[in-house]
């Protein structure tokens, strides 16, 4: 089935000067080429001002792809030209209404002139949503992470995937600790962004433009079926240590383990993530360590079943 445009969609852009636009999109007919719409973000545009979508496709724009979606479902959509004076680099966003939508349809990427875009379509069950839920997005200056929050979330159609080679390197749906999922969405450099809602179908889109600096923090290591958010590789750790992250480890069992310079076990426990069957589940322990000064080895994974080599992620740390 392919989902059309969103009718009559309210576009909620974040920003400095943050404007809602009522968009009246076209629904082209079958097979029609998607929509290349331009919004009117001029500075003295007011309120509600109406943008139409122009059926002028940009040849150098990449239509978003299906990273991936639930079983049979599938999405079509027309793009926006950005502009510069709404990309900005606040740690935090908002927005959204009710708690109706429970499920991560699918996220899509495009890549287009100047920005690269992340779609999440967000449903009922497996029916699109109409209107787009609560949600609260994290982005820290400097760090490649951006975290979507949508409390309102049960069930996910795809756990994660790639994007390209370009801004944007690829996301994860967690189920989070505190109920809910979040979708964490990895940068390999540092950025501003922009959020825009669509309602008819419910979608989250997020635009990220390039800052032209590089990362002040590490990504988060990833190695097997588990992704270590914190600490971040070279970190320098104290005692109590707290280890998050998420996995899809068996049985959800993850080993956490802190080695000296020599290769001595310093701290050694296991640690269960809240899923790992139906998409990553999250993780978090502290630790209590023992006097530990110079270099370190932090491994967070599990056993392999078939050869009993380790699985998972080891990066470099520095005691305190």
């Amino acid at each position: 089935m392919i989902l059309p445009l969103g009718v009559n969609a309210i576009v909620r852009l974040t920003g400095a000067s943050s404007l809602i636009l009522a968009v009246s999109l076209v629904v082209g007919c079958s097979g029609a080429a998607p929509l290349e719409g331009a919004l009117d973000t001029s500075v003295g545009a007011k309120p509600h001002a109406r943008a139409v979508a122009v059926a002028t496709p940009d040849p150098r724009a990449r239509p978003e792809t299906t990273v991936g979606a639930a079983p049979s479902v599938a999405v079509e959509d027309g793009h926006t030209t950005a502009s510069p004076e709404h990309f900005v680099s606040d740690g935090w966003a908002d927005g959204g209404s009710g708690f109706e939508a429970d499920t991560v349809l699918a996220v899509r990427y495009g890549e287009h002139r100047g920005y690269e875009r992340v779609v999440i379509d967000l449903g009922t069950g497996e029916e699109p949503a109409g209107t787009l839920p609560r949600w609260t997005l994290s982005s820290p200056k400097g760090d490649g992470l951006t975290r979507i929050q949508l409390p309102s979330a049960s069930a996910t159609g795809v756990s994660d995937g790639g994007f390209g080679k370009g801004l944007m390197e690829g996301f994860h749906v967690v189920r989070a600790p505190e109920g809910g999922m979040f979708v964490d969405l990895l940068a390999r450099k540092s950025f501003r962004y922009r959020t825009l809602e669509l309602a008819d179908p419910a979608r989250l889109v997020v635009d990220f433009k390039p800052a032209g600096t590089p990362l002040k923090k590490p990504q988060p290591a990833a190695g097997g079926n588990t992704v270590l958010v914190e600490p971040r590789p070279g970190a320098r750790v104290s005692d109590p240590l707290t280890v998050s992250g998420y996995s899809r480890n068996f049985e959800a069992a993850n080993t956490v383990v802190l080695r000296d310079a020599r290769g001595k076990e310093l701290v050694r426990e296991t640690v269960t993530a809240n899923d790992w069957s139906t998409t990553w589940g999250y993780f978090e322990a502290t630790l209590d360590l023992p006097p530990f000064s110079g270099k370190g080895a932090l491994q967070v994974g599990t056993t392999s079943a078939r050869d009993g080599s380790f699985e998972g992620v080891e990066i470099p740390v520095k005691g305190s």
